[in-house]
């Protein structure tokens, strides 16, 4: 006689195929029993799919398949399966979770319960039916947290964590995309030092102010051999240097003379548009000539958009002001990994003019930190990014300024992230509704290890 496979044995195997493609989805593994066996088709061992770690945690599975379009007592929502009494009493034994899975071959659907905790019910038992919600007990990847709860013992420590979300987080630091590539020292023609200073002053007025004068040296980012800087330094003492000598040098005083050249040379670049507050140490939008609102152009993280940098405030009941806000900044040069960066702190400047520090200023600004948020403390800091990282905006024929430039704000990815819907869904409707605003607004991040 040739040997025969059934039709049942057939759907029965389709039954298994389905059911290990949804274990295998789940990121769990699928050992089916084969051979000789009595009543288990397979079992499901759980794995953390974050870790690849195995866990030796088994849960016992009999599939029952079928290829009927309609099944006994269905309905739109339930539909009946009727057991054998000696494969509830299988079930029963031992210590392993058994269960059962029940797969639709043509719609691909499978549903499961678990028949511990199913028969356990004393009427349930005696009717020997388990009744599949649709709903409730489908059976695919969702069921994923069901299973593992099932599956590890309560007392076994295990702890399978969840998937961690990824977050990106933008820091206040711009990153120094170009330096100059050489510095040049000098003595001066003159030995006394406040002549010396004064003739160099005038020469800064027209070509900047990135030099030093220490006790007659002259340090800067200026070609000293190039005219007028001939005409005060002592052309047989120039020399010049690669700019790493201060820039990545250990030794304390060249790393605060390199600073120092870097204010000057952030106080030059922005000459054009910005003021600088000895008294503050901050830059700061000048007044426009008609002392009107001034607005600035750039691009968010998302979108272009715009902000009032310099603007007039009326008193109250009246049409003449009371005082004038600039948009301002202050700064700090850090060396991280042999690298600089500007750290960003944004801030205001108050006038009563557009040149006067307003008498008020010091309430003025307390009161509108108290009242921005971090949405608008992070645009501000975005805002002073891309006007740092940008040409003068309405003067296409201004140079590139050639000492210092920069790329963009440093940004970090990390594996630890909160998912807003969690806790927000804790707030009352108020709270809630204020704070899904910010839900997309980034965090200020600043680095440790800072030099």
């Amino acid at each position: 006689m040739p040997k025969k496979i059934g039709k049942s044995d057939i759907i029965g195997q389709q039954g298994i195929n389905i059911i290990e493609e949804i274990v295998l989805e789940m990121g769990f593994l699928w050992y089916p029993t084969g051979g000789v066996e009595a009543g288990i088709d397979g079992f499901i061992e759980i794995r953390n799919s974050d870790t690849d770690e195995v866990t030796n945690c088994i849960i016992q599975v009999q599939s029952k398949a079928t290829k009927k379009t309609q099944v006994q007592a269905e309905t739109e929502t339930i539909f009946e399966y009727r057991c054998e009494e000696r494969d509830i009493s299988y079930w029963l034994q031992g210590n392993a979770p058994v269960i059962l899975i029940f797969v639709k071959i043509y719609t691909k659907e499978a549903f499961w319960v678990s028949t511990k905790d199913y028969f356990r019910n004393p009427k349930q038992r005696q009717s020997k039916k388990v009744i599949f919600d649709k709903v409730r007990d489908r059976f695919d990847a969702n069921a994923k947290l069901s299973l593992m709860d099932l599956a590890i013992p309560r007392n076994s420590g295990l702890y399978l964590a969840p998937r961690p979300k990824k977050e990106k987080l933008y820091s206040n630091l711009l990153r120094v995309s170009r330096l100059p590539e050489h510095l040049y020292t000098a003595y001066t023609i003159t030995e006394d030092e406040s002549k010396a200073y004064s003739q160099l002053q005038k020469i800064g007025r027209n070509l900047g102010q990135e030099w030093l004068l220490k006790e007659n040296l002259v340090l800067s980012f200026h070609n000293l051999r190039e005219p007028p800087w001939t005409e005060i330094c002592d052309p047989g003492t120039i020399e010049e240097h690669d700019v790493e000598e201060w820039s990545i040098s250990n030794r304390l005083e060249r790393q605060q003379e390199f600073v120092l050249l870097l204010n000057k040379a952030l106080r030059e670049k922005g000459k054009s548009d910005l003021s600088f507050d000895q008294k503050k140490k901050c830059c700061y939008f000048k007044p426009t000539a008609d002392k009107s609102t001034r607005r600035y152009y750039y691009r968010s993280l998302a979108k272009k958009t715009h902000r009032d940098v310099f603007q007039p405030y009326l008193k109250k009941n009246s049409e003449e002001v009371a005082y004038y806000r600039h948009s301002a900044f202050q700064w700090q040069f850090i060396q991280i990994e042999l690298k600089w960066f500007l750290e960003i702190t944004p801030s205001y400047l108050f006038t009563r003019d557009g040149y006067i520090k307003d008498k008020f200023e010091k309430e003025r600004l307390s009161g509108i930190k108290r009242l921005e948020k971090n949405s608008a403390v992070f645009g501000q800091v975005v805002m002073w990014a891309e006007y740092l990282s940008t040409p003068a905006q309405g003067d296409l024929f201004t140079p590139i300024y050639p000492f210092l430039e920069f790329d963009r704000l440093e940004e970090f990815e990390i594996d630890v992230g909160i998912d807003d819907s969690i806790w927000l869904g804790n707030e009352d409707q108020e709270t809630t509704e204020l704070l899904e605003d910010d839900l997309n607004d980034l965090p200020l991040f600043k680095l440790s290890h800072e030099s």
